[in-house]
C-alpha cells in the first residue's frame, strides 16, 4: 500500500475545497465528459472549467485522455486514500439541490452538439 505524504494529502484536499471542483467531481463520477460538456453544464468560461480540471487531475481525482479531436475526463482515483475522499465527498455532494440540477442536465449534454470539433481540438485543461 502507497502511503501518501502530508503534502499530497494536503494537495488533495485543497483540491476538492471548492465547490466548483466537487460539482465536477460528482458530474464525472457519472458520466466521462470533454471541457465543452463541462462548461455547458455549469455555465462556466471554458478556460474556468479547464483550470479546475487541471487541478482535479494533479490530485489524481480525474485523468483525460484524448477521443478525436476531445479530451474526454473521468473520475480515476488510483490511490485508496483518493477514493475514500472521493466517495465521501460525493455522496454528500449528491444531496445539495444544485447538483440534483446539473445531474438531471448531464444526460442531454452532447460534446457532438455542443461544439464543433474544430473549435474543441485546441482545448486541453
Amino acid at each position: 500500500m502507497n502511503t501518501p505524504t502530508l503534502s499530497k494529502i494536503s494537495t488533495r484536499l485543497k483540491a476538492i475545497s471548492d465547490p466548483t471542483r466537487i460539482k465536477i467531481l460528482v458530474m464525472l463520477s457519472r458520466k466521462a465528459c470533454c471541457v465543452c460538456e463541462l462548461t455547458a453544464a455549469l455555465e462556466l468560461a471554458q478556460p474556468t472549467v479547464s483550470r479546475h480540471l487541471k487541478q482535479l487531475e494533479q490530485a489524481g481525482f480525474v485523468t483525460g485522455t484524448r477521443d478525436r479531436n476531445w479530451i474526454i475526463y473521468r473520475v480515476s482515483p488510483m490511490e485508496d486514500c483518493c477514493r475514500q475522499l472521493l466517495n465521501i465527498v460525493i455522496n454528500r455532494a449528491e444531496q445539495d439541490p444544485e447538483v440534483k440540477r446539473l445531474l438531471e442536465k448531464l444526460p442531454s449534454l452532447s460534446r457532438d452538439s455542443l461544439s464543433s470539433p474544430v473549435k474543441q481540438a485546441g482545448t486541453a485543461a
